[in-house]
């Protein structure tokens, strides 16, 4: 049988929850619960929250079980047996951003080096991360999303919901297009300003997108 890792066992005793993406007002990765963040470089983040009761979850040995997780990845993946990436050095494939349990709420938030990172450290014994099933994403330039085609993949509407020209999308130079596969909690570095139609708005900056299928966010 897999070895569950520490966040569900916790949850299995603590009886917790696993929600949906909630954003802060800022423009930075500050989870409320699990969801994968973006930024217009093309970089990526995640978050895994979880809610518990009573005090069965201990900040330190958290931390302490997750670095040795994250830095075992690492060495199997090639690089440096590091929890957390040095200034200076190459991007680890994985790194520990923060770890906190407090007042019924778990929280650890993860960097990668790539997408691919994120997919596979998601799949490990160690981190059993179900809160997303993304398995592809793609950042460009409006004007580079559109010369590639993305644009006309889909009913692309208003981040209101109403419709919205290709000639819109296109006129903001300094928007990025994020083109997504898989499913889960995507929050972005700048306002959802265009998503392909059927997807779900949460917030200014997070949308879900349902399992299994394709997705466009234009984000500014």
């Amino acid at each position: 049988m897999k070895k569950s890792g520490l966040l569900l066992a916790a949850a299995a005793v603590a009886g917790m929850l696993l929600t949906g993406c909630g954003a802060s007002q800022k423009s930075t990765f500050s989870p409320s619960v699990s969801c994968v963040y973006v930024a217009q470089d093309g970089s990526v983040s995640s978050a895994l929250v979880k809610e518990y009761e009573g005090d069965t979850v201990n900040s330190k040995d958290l931390q302490q079980y997750l670095e040795a997780a994250v830095i075992r990845f690492n060495q199997e993946n090639g690089a440096q047996g590091l929890a957390e990436n040095k200034m200076g050095a190459d991007k680890l494939p994985a790194s520990l951003q923060s770890v906190t349990a407090d007042k019924g709420v778990m929280k650890a938030v993860f960097d990668y080096a790539s997408l691919e990172d994120l997919i596979k450290f998601r799949q490990t014994e160690d981190n059993e991360d179900t809160s997303n099933t993304v398995t592809a994403l793609e950042v460009s330039k409006v004007a580079d999303a559109d010369a590639a085609g993305w644009l006309a993949e889909g009913q692309i509407v208003k981040a209101d919901g109403s419709p919205a020209s290709a000639e819109e999308i296109k006129s903001d130079a300094a928007a990025s297009a994020a083109r997504i596969s898989g499913g889960g909690n995507i929050m972005f570095s700048g306002k959802v300003l265009y998503m392909t139609e059927g997807i779900e708005k949460k917030d200014e900056y997070t949308v879900t997108v349902p399992e299994g299928e394709n997705a466009l966010v234009v984000f500014k």
